[in-house]
């Protein structure tokens, strides 16, 4: 993702594309490659943690079937460059939809400001308006197959 690259990205947490999310597999890929470091997200007890993931062949289904890896490595999320973030729905003001859990929102209220906030979406996934909750948390950029939206 050439967008990672110009901020110079060394340490990226992404989803793992599933069902009909973006897939993310081509970026992590291309992270890999590129020597970034890779966390991905794990659910355990209605909370998400954090793995290193070094190799896309090291995943299986977890909870709700989301591919996680095998032997998950728990790590600290110091240094982080950026989230990228799966995405229901989206709105041109940077609001995004998720599944309804709020893992997305709750992670996201912990980081500081500075990181990068990522989404990935389908271009007929946008809405005019999505309603802003208190608790939820507005992403920086958002890309789909047709459009680049930069948003705060």
């Amino acid at each position: 993702m050439e967008y990672l690259r110009s901020i110079s990205a060394g340490f990226v947490h992404c989803y793992i594309g599933f069902r009909s999310e973006v897939s993310t597999h081509g970026i992590i890929e291309d992270l890999l490659e590129q020597e970034v470091k890779v966390a991905v997200p794990i659910v355990r007890d209605q909370k998400m943690v954090h793995s290193s993931l070094n190799d896309l062949q090291d995943l299986h289904p977890g909870k709700f079937g989301v591919p996680e890896p095998v032997s998950p490595i728990e790590i600290s999320l110091t240094g982080l460059d950026a989230v990228i973030i799966p995405v229901v729905a989206f709105d041109g003001s940077g609001m995004r939809l998720g599944y309804g859990k709020g893992f997305y929102d709750r992670f996201l209220s912990e980081l500081p400001p500075e990181i990068r906030r990522i989404g990935l979406a389908f271009s007929n996934q946008e809405m005019d308006i999505i309603p802003i909750l208190s608790h939820d948390q507005l992403m920086n950029i958002l890309f789909t197959e047709q459009s680049t939206f930069f948003l705060k």
